[in-house]
């Protein structure tokens, strides 16, 4: 119903270079233009500040070169601040005057519309975390007591861990006997292939390399091995779960394309994201329950709770603001800077609640998210991850029939649309009741992290 004539989908097609350049004058601003200079981190050494110094020291255990990091990091945008935000207004312009050239009510039900989503699911995943907010507020405050902020918790001090990091080795033989082990719930030939895939099979270039990309992924094929680029480090205790996040979607991968023929083998990114942070529930699972201290344990629970809280709180806090800028074009309202800092200062009040000390750069935030140019994609991150956790609980809980539940989604590869084939697995994300069991879940971490320190 979209789909316009012949003339129209050739202009239409001729403006797709066109269309970009909102989204190129950002990423060219953003990762060639701007400079930060130099930062002294917790050693007195001078580093380089830039994306990825910034988020290292974000996690720093020295408060000042937090706070000095995040001051200096936003100035460069408050500098900028009108060309970005020029930059941003043209990209939903963009998608505006899609939606609307193609006949959607929305610019949101424009992007919907390709996974056979319904607005509700939107809404509903919103309001969920809207209802759960007052467990994050908890946990702020639990976060500024373990660390004795006398003045308050800023945003600059909610990545760096509580505990410091565990003294946990793992050669990538024992990364991979601690993944498969965790993962036994899903059955005998699942793990089988797997260690055979990480062993023998060599499906994995595991280690850091001079001109090696950074990062991990994994990428699957047809009619050939899931191969997964890793960067292991035995030192690095994330990296175990980097680990099984990619194993995940490499099973995936094997389990469709044994499964569909060649055009229905590839799965969409909504459900994509199920299948990789599965893994990463049951080896959060498996480690919580084998924890040899209290403050093991507690390490790992801070870590579950930083991954739920970056990925269903924060993505949907992203989500919404993608939602409300929108509708201010479409309602035919400029996107001025200060109605950007505006809508996202609002939600910042809201999702860090009354006794979060938010300070004012906090606000230009809004200026360097680059899926905000891709608009209307994270909220999967958000619903990925609440699916994963309640499937997660329903395979561990459940006997057969919930596991071949789960097994047959993974073989399901996009022979459906996605919302059935996770109905099909176990989870109905029309309802509330998935993304509000994945809260309740972070809420029930919450209290026993409090417990534990």
């Amino acid at each position: 119903p979209h789909t316009l004539g012949k003339k129209e989908e050739h202009l239409l097609a001729m403006q797709g270079q066109m269309s970009e350049a909102s989204n190129q004058i950002f990423r060219q601003l953003n990762d060639a233009d701007l400079k930060w200079g130099m930062v002294k981190n917790e050693r007195g050494e001078l580093v380089e500040l830039g994306h990825s110094a910034f988020s290292a020291f974000l996690h720093s255990p020295s408060r000042k070169v937090r706070r000095e990091a995040f001051h200096k990091y936003y100035a460069q945008y408050d500098a900028h601040k009108n060309t970005i935000a020029a930059a941003l207004n043209g990209s939903v312009q963009r998608d505006v005057y899609y939606a609307r050239a193609r006949g959607y009510g929305s610019a949101v039900g424009s992007a919907l519309f390709h996974d056979n989503v319904p607005m509700s699911v939107y809404d509903s995943l919103i309001g969920s975390v809207h209802r759960n907010l007052p467990s994050l507020y908890r946990y702020y405050e639990l976060r500024r007591r373990a660390m004795k902020l006398k003045d308050g918790i800023h945003q600059y001090d909610t990545y760096v861990p509580i505990l410091t990091d565990l003294d946990k080795r793992h050669t990538w033989d024992q990364a991979v006997r601690v993944v498969v082990d965790a993962l036994c719930p899903l059955g005998d030939e699942y793990c089988r292939t797997l260690r055979e895939g990480l062993t023998s099979a060599r499906w994995s270039d595991r280690y850091p390399n001079a001109g090696k990309q950074s990062g991990a992924f994994s990428y699957g094929t047809f009619d050939g091995a899931p191969y997964i680029m890793m960067n292991y480090q035995p030192d690095v205790l994330d990296h175990v779960f980097t680990l099984a996040h990619e194993a995940g979607h490499s099973m995936h991968s094997w389990y469709s394309a044994r499964s569909q023929p060649f055009q229905y083998y590839g799965y969409t990114i909504f459900v994509a994201e199920v299948a990789s942070t599965f893994n990463e529930q049951l080896l959060a699972k498996h480690m919580m329950e084998r924890a040899k201290t209290d403050r093991e344990r507690a390490y790992l629970i801070n870590r579950q709770l930083d991954g739920i809280r970056g990925t269903i709180i924060r993505q949907t806090m992203f989500a919404e603001f993608e939602k409300v800028i929108h509708a201010l074009v479409e309602a035919g309202e400029p996107l001025t800077v200060d109605a950007l800092r505006g809508e996202y200062r609002k939600l910042l009040d809201l999702y860090f609640g009354p006794d979060f000390v938010i300070d004012s750069e906090l606000e230009l935030e809004c200026l360097r998210i680059p899926h905000f140019y891709r608009a209307f994609y994270v909220y999967k991150y958000a619903t990925g991850l609440s699916a994963a956790i309640a499937l997660s609980e329903r395979v561990t809980n459940g006997g057969a029939r919930e596991l071949d539940d789960y097994l047959g989604f993974l073989r399901g590869g996009c022979s459906k649309w996605p919302l059935d084939l996770l109905r099909d697995a176990g989870v109905d994300m029309e309802k509330p009741e998935t993304v509000d069991t994945a809260l309740s879940y972070f809420g029930k971490l919450v209290g026993e992290l409090e417990e534990l320190l």
